[in-house]
């Protein structure tokens, strides 16, 4: 086997070298790639120890794939640059695949205790129990959603001690696990290319403990954990953290690019989908989740029946391109929140409007504002101002806003659904909103229920005006066109 350790900066890379080779009883290599840096003290020269040397850094999933483009093994081990490992690891992670015990599908996680640096030595390694209740032992973990609503690999002891301690307590040597951390996994050389290796879109860090798991079980194999083995991993951010700078942009693209690509199903060696896992595990945090494809599958379901086949509904005799639950929805919002003005851009056939304006009738009283460059209603109504221009000519902007002043105003954007118009439209067109009001973006999904142009400017403005929040106002009838885009003013 030829265990791969990426390291940049580490003052612990020789140590742990050392430690591999005296705990080695198979034939194993070491490949260490000193990412940027030229560690001190030196790697002492060893026959089994090969170095790759970079001088400018590339980043952890770059020095992996390259350390496993010239591995010599049928296995690879990576392992972080401050690790301890148990005697004959090596033997003990590739029996199991030899003898018929787990298939060339599957990925192994030794044991995980936390090392001292200082002895070198496993916390509580002499007492499984102690280790257990000051959580230095780590055999069971889950993906879920943190605090920031990430998609980590998280303790079940932080959310469910419990739990944890009943998980820990199964007996069986070799275990299915939803979850690992990412500082050592195990698995064939071949099956690894087949997952791709590291995905290099991920950015040079992050998200490797997530990217582990679900390749192992979304692939077809299965995560599993050997307890006949173990590995201790020096857990440093309670030591002064990471000894190179890690940019918080980086780290957050990293994580939104995982999220997006697992929880939407993208992972194109994926056989099986996320939910599947979910259902076998039962993690705490995903009841919402667990839902997604069924919402999916209904959504498009929805919109070929009502959009494409044209069954949209009418409202007193002129067409309405929304979905009836969409209207329900646009219903109670306008009773609740009593806009004065709604702003709506794209009147098509101008059945909304109508509705728009009836509504507000019923509510109290009010004018609706509707905006298209070609809109193809056949009866304007009194009562409401149809303008005809693009939303984004300023000069309708400035119109607008001498007329609505600042009154209570709801804003509904439904007119050309490219990410650049409706970007725009957003840049313009929240400023109108008031605080409580929301600002409603239709079609952020496509017929296949995959995000489209409104959807991507949505997660584009959200990241840039704070002043409005995403809601699940949509979730209430589960289904509709406007899935994604109620925002709301704070």
């Amino acid at each position: 086997m030829t265990v791969i350790i990426p390291a940049r900066n580490e003052i612990y890379l020789q140590r742990t070298i050392e430690d591999v080779l005296a705990n080695s009883t198979a034939d194993t290599e070491i490949i260490a790639v000193c990412d940027g840096y030229w560690p001190d003290p030196p790697i002492n020269d060893h026959p089994r120890v090969n170095i790759i040397h970079h001088s400018e850094a590339r980043g952890q999933r770059q020095s992996i794939n390259e350390a496993a483009r010239i591995a010599h093994g049928k296995y690879l081990m990576k392992l972080d640059a401050h690790c301890a490992v148990a005697p004959g690891f090596d033997s003990a992670l590739i029996a199991p695949y030899e003898n018929g015990e787990l298939t060339e599908a599957d990925t192994t996680i030794p044991r995980m205790y936390n090392l001292d640096v200082k002895s070198w030595q496993p916390k509580y390694i002499d007492d499984f129990n102690e280790a257990l209740k000051h959580g230095k032992v780590h055999d069971y973990m889950y993906i879920g959603f943190n605090e920031k609503n990430e998609l980590r690999t998280l303790y079940y002891d932080a959310t469910d001690a419990k739990l944890n301690y009943r998980l820990h307590q199964n007996p069986k040597e070799l275990d299915e696990i939803m979850s690992c951390m990412g500082c050592s996994f195990f698995l064939s050389k071949e099956r690894y290319w087949q997952q791709g290796g590291a995905d290099e879109s991920h950015g040079s860090w992050g998200q490797q403990a997530v990217e582990v798991a679900l390749k192992a079980w979304l692939s077809g194999g299965r995560l599993m954990v050997n307890k006949r083995t173990w590995f201790a991993h020096w857990f440093r951010a309670s030591d002064g953290g990471f000894p190179y700078p890690i940019g918080g942009r980086e780290i957050a693209r990293a994580r939104e690019y995982s999220k997006e690509l697992w929880t939407g199903n993208k992972w194109p060696g994926q056989v099986r989908k996320l939910n599947w896992l979910v259902d076998k595990f039962n993690p705490p945090g995903w009841e919402t989740i667990l839902e997604q494809d069924k919402i999916d599958e209904l959504s498009r379901i929805f919109y070929r029946h009502i959009h494409l086949q044209r069954r949209e509904p009418s409202w007193r005799g002129v067409r309405v391109v929304k979905t009836p639950n969409d209207l329900m929805l646009y219903a109670e919002v306008i009773q609740t929140n009593k806009p004065r003005w709604i702003i709506e851009a794209g009147t098509k056939f101008g059945g909304s409007a109508l509705f728009f304006q009836d509504m507000l009738d019923i509510a109290g009283g009010g004018q609706v504002i509707t905006i298209d460059k070609y809109p193809v209603e056949k009866v304007k109504d009194p009562r409401i101002l149809y303008i005809e221009d693009s939303s984004t000519n300023k000069a309708v902007v400035a119109r607008l806003r001498e007329t609505v002043g600042s009154d209570p105003v709801m804003v509904v954007l439904d007119s050309d659904h490219s990410r650049v118009h409706v970007k725009w439209e957003l840049k313009y067109y929240g400023d109108f909103v008031t605080p409580g009001q929301y600002l409603v973006v239709e079609d952020c999904y496509d017929k296949d229920a995959q995000k489209a142009g409104p959807g991507e400017a949505v997660d584009w403005y959200l990241s840039v005006d704070k002043r409005f929040e995403q809601t699940n106002l949509d979730r209430r009838y589960i289904v509709g066109f406007c899935r994604g885009g109620w925002l709301r003013r704070k």
